[in-house]
């Protein structure tokens, strides 16, 4: 599906904006989606009861602060293996599933406030000291830019991987991918927070040269989303957003050093604040 027709893209109530921008969407969730299965891992955390659910944090490691790690849509904490074994035993982590991923059990459909009141009932159930450092993926934007702003006092860094915008979130009601999240609600309720506290925050975004050659949408689409997130990194005073070379969405796996790197830069400046 080429899509180059520069008159596809308008106003975002325009029925072309919106189906351009669905196609988008629709991909980083078939991406995002791509490590979940029927059947949720061995259970490796502990479980607690959070709003009626149950909620799954599994954490290892030794250290301060602690890393909270946030999967894209539909993954579960065995997505961070590899990244919490290069971080080392030295660096305390936490992963968590959302609910109705993983060993979490609730209703499929989802908002940024239910997922931010989750994990905060989460951390405090595990009692996991605070302020944390937040790591997260594509969807994990919405829920970390909803959790900081109710509890800024709560996390010290963050770093997030290609995080999904909020126009793109309003695409998420389209049943033609059904991700499992009330998109307009999400981006309605992230939309109100319109400033964090004075954090470390970097957001590493995926390469546009990767999916312009796989002419999966055109440079509008493109334009947009870097400006989102650019606008996404100004919440905080220092925030700051860059394009990882060569990576597609994935950008924790397909450019685990640079990642890594970035998590540690955030630790870095939390230790040297204190």
């Amino acid at each position: 599906m080429t899509m180059t027709t520069s008159d596809r893209v308008g106003r975002r109530g325009s029925r072309r904006a919106a189906s351009l921008l669905s196609v988008a969407v629709s991909v980083l969730v078939l991406a995002a989606c791509g490590g979940s299965s029927a059947d949720p891992p061995a259970l490796a955390g502990d479980l607690y009861q959070v709003d009626g659910e149950t909620a799954h944090l599994q954490c290892q490691g030794a250290g301060s602060p602690t890393v909270v790690l946030l999967g894209g849509q539909g993954f579960t904490t065995t997505t961070w293996d590899s990244f919490r074994a290069a971080l080392g035993p030295d660096v305390r982590t936490c992963a968590w599933d959302y609910p109705g991923v993983g060993h979490s059990t609730g209703a499929p459909m989802m908002t940024a406030a239910r997922a931010a009141s989750s994990l905060d009932g989460t951390l405090r159930a595990a009692d996991v000291p605070r302020p944390v450092v937040v790591v997260g993926h594509s969807i994990a934007g919405l829920t970390t830019r909803l959790y900081v702003g109710e509890h800024p006092d709560d996390v010290a860094g963050v770093v997030l991987f290609d995080p999904t915008v909020a126009s793109f979130a309003r695409m998420f009601d389209d049943k033609e991918f059904r991700p499992g999240w009330d998109g307009t609600a999400s981006a309605d309720q992230v939309e109100q927070v319109t400033a964090w506290p004075d954090i470390p925050f970097e957001i590493l975004r995926h390469d546009p040269a990767v999916y312009a050659t796989a002419k999966v949408w055109n440079a509008t689409v493109e334009t947009q989303w870097g400006t989102e997130q650019a606008a996404f990194a100004r919440l905080a005073p220092t925030g700051t957003a860059r394009i990882v070379q060569g990576s597609g969405h994935n950008v924790y796996q397909d450019a685990e050093g640079e990642s890594l790197a970035a998590v540690q830069r955030v630790l870095d400046a939390v230790v040297t604040k204190r």
